[in-house]
């Protein structure tokens, strides 16, 4: 119980803290921000004193909630061995798939299957097999998961209509 009052209070520490960096944002006004974006003269001292602590915020909040999350996870997966074995399941099976789509559908190509050039990426750098070849992994991976989940949602509502 105590621990869920520290994080209350920190909540609401956190909120009043965004709060008053909201405030003094619409205080200053888009057109000043803007204005000063547009300037390339400028140092950006006023972004850095508005937008920049609502940011840093942002990121210690997120931080907190990614780190509590895994905590809890953490703490009841390790709590029962049932769970711990149901969870070790799943990741091998998820783990198996991706190897099944790297090693079993994944393509290590290069060139465009149209023209026969090299494919190029952004940054002007040529596509290389080992970059092509997770990419189409985690392509196949994300079908198979899908297929798999539609699946599994059909089979539930097929065999919860024949169960009635």
């Amino acid at each position: 119980m105590v621990l869920h009052k520290v994080f209350k209070y920190l909540a609401l520490l956190l909120c009043v803290i965004a709060a008053g960096f909201f405030l003094y944002t619409i205080s200053v006004g888009d057109e000043a921000i803007q204005a000063e974006a547009a300037d390339l003269t400028n140092d950006g001292a006023l972004q850095n004193a508005t937008l920049a602590p609502m940011m840093y915020l942002a990121y210690a909040v997120m931080a907190i909630t990614v780190g509590l999350v895994l905590f809890f996870v953490l703490k009841g997966i390790f709590s029962s061995p049932a769970v711990l074995k149901r969870s070790l399941i799943s990741v091998g099976i998820l783990v198996a798939i991706c190897l099944i789509a790297y090693f079993g559908f994944a393509d290590d190509a290069v060139t465009d299957p149209g023209t026969g050039q090299l494919v190029m990426l952004d940054e002007g750098e040529p596509l290389t097999a080992d970059t092509s070849k997770l990419v189409g992994a985690s392509i196949y991976t994300f079908y198979i998961v899908a297929v798999l989940a539609v699946g599994s949602i059909l089979w539930t509502g097929v065999s919860k209509l024949l169960n009635r």
